[in-house]
């Protein structure tokens, strides 16, 4: 039992570990989508105002504001699953630690009959057992 509990203690970790990853990941494309978005408004306040507001000027910004829209757009969708993927990792290692946990109080408890077992065998004047 001691191995299981270990080997649940190793798994909970890397649960935890890949959680925080993912939770990383999500902010990595969190700050590329919200980059996207300040250039998309940046060059739509250019377009507002001097020459860029007409002609060639205006036509490459639109091409522009296109492109970052689609980008916006996938990152958008980039997002929505990775913070599915995240929330996963998340009741996985949730799941993981609850096992453990569970595992070392049953362990813990098979570990306090043991002491018991061996105290009264101890005070009834008996040899101990062979149970191990």
């Amino acid at each position: 039992m001691k191995r299981r509990l270990e080997a649940l203690a190793r798994i909970g970790k890397l649960r935890k570990q890949l959680h925080e990853l993912a939770g990383w990941r999500l902010a990595q494309i969190g700050r590329r989508r919200d980059g996207l978005v300040a250039d998309e408004r940046a060059i739509w306040r250019a377009m507002g105002e001097g020459l860029c507001a007409y002609g060639p000027p205006a036509e490459v910004g639109m091409r522009r504001i296109r492109r970052l829209e689609a980008e916006i757009a996938a990152a958008e969708a980039a997002y929505a699953a990775q913070s599915r993927h995240a929330f996963r990792e998340g009741a996985r290692a949730k799941l993981a630690e609850r096992a453990h946990e569970g595992l070392e109080a049953k362990y813990r408890d098979q570990q306090q009959r043991k002491a018991l077992a061996e105290l009264i065998e101890r005070s009834l004047g008996k040899p101990p057992s062979s149970s191990a």
